[in-house]
């Protein structure tokens, strides 16, 4: 993650090969399909962002984290070991990870999704606004749901608009508004009847918006 000039990073895996560095630390870049045969205890600090997160699929990609971290420890004749650092030991998904297995996890976090009606239960669509002006981005979310709910969509639900989970980045404040929908054919006619709309509105001249469907992060 710190390398600048080309080589830099062969140059760093070449000493970690020889012995030279036998302390890594780093972002997942680390768990990234490296072989290090002389690595046997691996560290993840922080696993709780992944627990207690805005983002449903935070819990899911701290899983997917944690098993390829976890296969860098271990890979030569020493058997590995892994530590997990977190303030909630017993929570339920954590436990079927560690206690038994990738699928054990999945299992449960797709029980979750499914009872709290999120993907791949439901469809969304993410409208996003950011501007310097503080007031804009919500204000111009705002008119955008009274937009949606006008239109009285049987499925389809408007939520927020709230403050974007960062809601400053690079000077700019951002916020959010999520559509939901149990089925994908209301949400895309909303959609398509919404967009002429929101580019006629005053306020979309005053901040940079976009919309995002079946959004990948939430933030």
């Amino acid at each position: 993650d710190s390398t600048r000039r080309k080589g830099a990073l062969d140059i760093i895996l070449d000493g970690i090969q020889r012995g030279e560095q036998r302390l890594l630390i780093g972002t997942q870049m680390l768990a990234k399909g490296h072989h290090f045969p002389k690595v046997t205890l691996v560290g993840i600090i922080n696993a709780d962002q992944g627990l207690f997160s805005q983002d449903f699929r935070a819990s899911e990609r701290m899983a997917q984290l944690i098993v390829q971290v976890a296969g860098r420890a271990g890979r030569a004749e020493r058997p590995g070991e892994v530590l997990i650092q977190t303030h909630a030991p017993d929570h339920p998904l954590l436990v079927r990870l560690v206690e038994q297995d990738y699928r054990a996890f999945a299992e449960a976090a797709l029980a979750e999704r499914r009872e709290a009606a999120m993907p791949p239960y439901s469809h969304l669509a993410l409208l996003r606004a950011e501007a310097v002006d503080k007031a804009a981005p919500l204000s111009f979310l705002r008119e955008a749901a009274q937009l949606a709910q006008a239109q009285r969509l049987n499925g389809v639900q408007v939520l927020g608009p709230i403050p974007a989970p960062m809601e400053r980045r690079a000077g700019r404040v951002r916020a959010q508004l999520l559509l939901q929908a149990k089925e994908r054919q209301p949400l895309h006619h909303l959609l398509h009847s919404l967009m002429p709309q929101l580019e006629r509105l005053k306020l979309a001249r005053k901040v940079r918006w976009s919309l995002d469907v079946d959004p990948i992060e939430l933030y």
